[in-house]
């Protein structure tokens, strides 16, 4: 095992005077923005270090589209990204939050060859996942609230739960095979529970991922978090082994570095990954790289139609 040293390019700065640092994180070939608010994860109490929370988000300075595709810029002159992943944070908006992210997205089309994959609230109408297809997004995330992390009466939440597997299920039907993906948080239900979400989610065609992040002491949720690290490997065996029996895609999500990918899910099984890692090898070269942002853009072409207002 080799230890990898920071990026030298989060010491360097946008135009505005900016470090990069403050403005994303990067794991693996994907590039995490910073949200400007908290995403349901850090407001529950869960210890997320995905978008740079390891740093309190008010402590982050505010920046602009431009500041963002610069610091992309300077990330990509040090090594190869194909993702940029950026979040709406926790919103109550019907749109979930697709209406703030365009100018995001608007921008980083015209100025970066990138996959662009956004992190949002499942909206109110399926009108809103169209919109997000046609506007330039690559992949979708949408948060499983398979567990109730607050005091919301247990019908308004079962609504609330078949609303975001509605939305998902929809999703699967419009943006690419394995791009539309769902956490579900480990440890926070009967892991039987969690297994059960599992085969939910993949029977829609959505790719879960599961989020193993013990909650902050001193955070409501500490007390019923109680998995340790044992008891859930065969829930990472399960997802991988049901993966690789469906067509369902994992490389769109590769490396999160702060969870365990599906894929990642191969160490615990005995299903062999030969396929899948021929897939992986494949996409990480020159050619395959060409390969895979050429057909998300054909494909987007090919059924995106504008229609009269």
């Amino acid at each position: 095992m080799q230890w990898t040293p920071p990026l030298s390019s989060y010491q360097k700065r946008t135009s505005s005077g900016l470090l990069v640092s403050d403005i994303l994180t990067v794991h693996g070939d994907f590039i995490a923005v910073h949200p400007s608010h908290a995403c349901r994860f850090g407001q529950s109490g869960l210890s997320c270090r995905y978008c740079g929370s390891s740093k309190e988000l008010s402590q982050h300075p505010p920046f602009t589209p431009r500041d963002l595709v610069e610091a992309v810029q300077l990330v990509v002159e040090e090594k190869r990204c194909d993702v940029v992943t950026l979040s709406s944070g926790h919103v109550e908006t019907g749109d979930g939050g697709v209406e703030r992210m365009e100018k995001w997205v608007n921008e980083i089309r015209k100025h970066l060859n990138v996959l662009i994959s956004l992190d949002l609230v499942p909206p109110s109408s399926d009108h809103w996942i169209d919109k997000t297809y046609a506007m330039g997004v690559d992949a979708l995330y949408y948060d499983s609230d398979f567990f109730n992390p607050s005091d919301e009466p247990p019908r308004e939440f079962q609504k609330h739960k078949a609303r975001q597997l509605e939305a998902l299920a929809y999703a699967a039907k419009i943006f690419p095979t394995g791009a539309v993906l769902s956490h579900l948080v480990v440890g926070l239900e009967p892991l039987e529970e969690t297994v059960r979400s599992i085969d939910l989610l993949i029977d829609r065609g959505v790719v879960p991922v599961l989020a193993y992040f013990p909650p902050h002491d001193g955070s409501n949720l500490r007390n019923r978090w109680t998995a340790t690290p044992e008891q859930v490997t065969h829930i990472y065996a399960h997802l991988y082994e049901r993966l690789v029996r469906t067509r369902i895609n994992p490389h769109w999500v590769q490396q999160y570095d702060v969870v365990l990918t599906s894929l990642e899910g191969r160490f615990l099984s005995k299903e062999s990954p030969r396929y899948h890692l021929k897939l992986k090898n494949f996409y990480e070269t020159r050619l395959g790289r060409t390969v895979r942002f050429g057909l998300a853009s054909l494909r987007r072409h090919l059924r995106v139609r504008e229609v009269p207002a």
